[in-house]
C-alpha cells in the first residue's frame, strides 16, 4: 500500500531510519521489522513521556519476538520506535527539554489554558517542538493503519466502550481492564493520528506505575505483534 513512500528506510526486514531530532539534538529512531512489502502499516512507540519507561521493555521484547519469527508479521509493516522523547527519557522527566508535555502538543484540538509549570503544558502553539514534528512527518509518511503507545501509570488499555474495536481486542490478550480515562483529552498523538487518517486505529496502552517484569513485557509484545498482523 506505500511501498513506495517507504521503500528508502525498508529495503529489508529490519531496517533503522532517523526520523528527526529531540531539542538536545539527540535522534529519534524507528525501525522497521517485518514485511517490508506488507499491504498493512503498523507503529509501537515505547515512550512519549520520558518518566514513563515500560513501554521499553515492551518494545524491546517486540523487536526480539519480530527478529525471531519474521513470518508472523507476512503482510505487515510494523514500525517501531523506543522513544519520541529521548531528552525526557534521559532526564526522567515527563516533559521534553523545553518544558512541553509532547501529548499535548500535537495540532488538533490543542489548547493553551496550561502554564509552563504544569506536568501538562502544550507548549507556545500547536506543534511547537521538533519531537512532534518528526512524529507528524514520519505519520504522514507511513500512514499507519494501527499504532499503539504505551504509557504509565492508569493501568488500563484506553479504549472507551470497545472503540476502537482493536484495543479492545488487545486488552483480552493481554489480561487487562479498558477505560475511558482521558477521553476528551486535547493535543494528544493519538486523536491527531485519527483525525487526520479516519480510517486508522490509535489507541493507548497505560501499563501500571513502576517496572514491568520480563513475563509481562512479553504478553503485551505478543499482543501488539497480533493486533498488527490481523488488524
Amino acid at each position: 500500500m506505500l511501498l513506495a513512500l517507504v521503500a528508502p528506510a525498508a529495503a529489508s526486514a529490519s531496517e533503522r531510519t532517523v526520523i528527526g531530532h529531540s531539542v538536545g539534538e539527540r535522534a529519534i529512531t524507528a525501525v522497521q521489522v517485518g514485511d517490508p512489502a506488507g499491504s498493512r502499516v503498523a507503529l509501537v512507540v515505547g515512550v512519549i513521556h520520558g518518566d514513563e519507561r515500560a513501554g521499553l521493555r515492551i518494545v524491546r521484547a517486540l523487536k526480539r519476538r519480530a527478529a525471531q519469527d519474521p513470518a508472523a508479521l507476512s503482510g505487515t509493516q510494523l514500525w517501531v520506535i523506543n522513544t519520541v522523547n529521548p531528552d525526557g527519557l534521559s532526564a526522567h522527566t515527563r516533559k521534553n527539554a523545553h518544558g512541553v508535555d509532547l501529548n499535548r502538543n500535537f495540532p488538533y484540538r490543542w489548547r493553551d489554558d496550561v502554564p509552563h509549570s504544569s506536568g501538562y503544558y502544550p507548549g507556545r502553539r500547536p506543534a511547537s517542538e521538533p519531537e512532534t514534528r518528526a512524529v507528524m512527518a514520519f505519520v504522514r509518511r507511513i500512514q499507519p493503519d494501527l499504532s499503539v503507545w504505551y504509557h504509565q501509570p492508569w493501568g488500563a488499555v484506553l479504549a472507551c466502550r470497545g472503540r476502537p474495536p482493536i484495543a479492545a481486542e488487545y486488552a483480552k490478550l493481554v489480561g487487562m481492564r479498558t477505560s475511558c480515562r482521558g477521553k476528551g483529552l486535547r493535543g494528544t498523538a493519538i486523536t491527531w493520528e485519527t483525525h487526520v487518517f479516519p480510517a486508522s486505529a490509535a489507541f493507548v496502552v497505560e501499563m501500571p506505575p513502576g517496572k514491568i517484569s520480563g513475563v509481562s513485557a512479553d504478553r503485551q509484545a505478543r499482543a501488539a505483534l497480533t493486533v498488527a498482523e490481523v488488524h
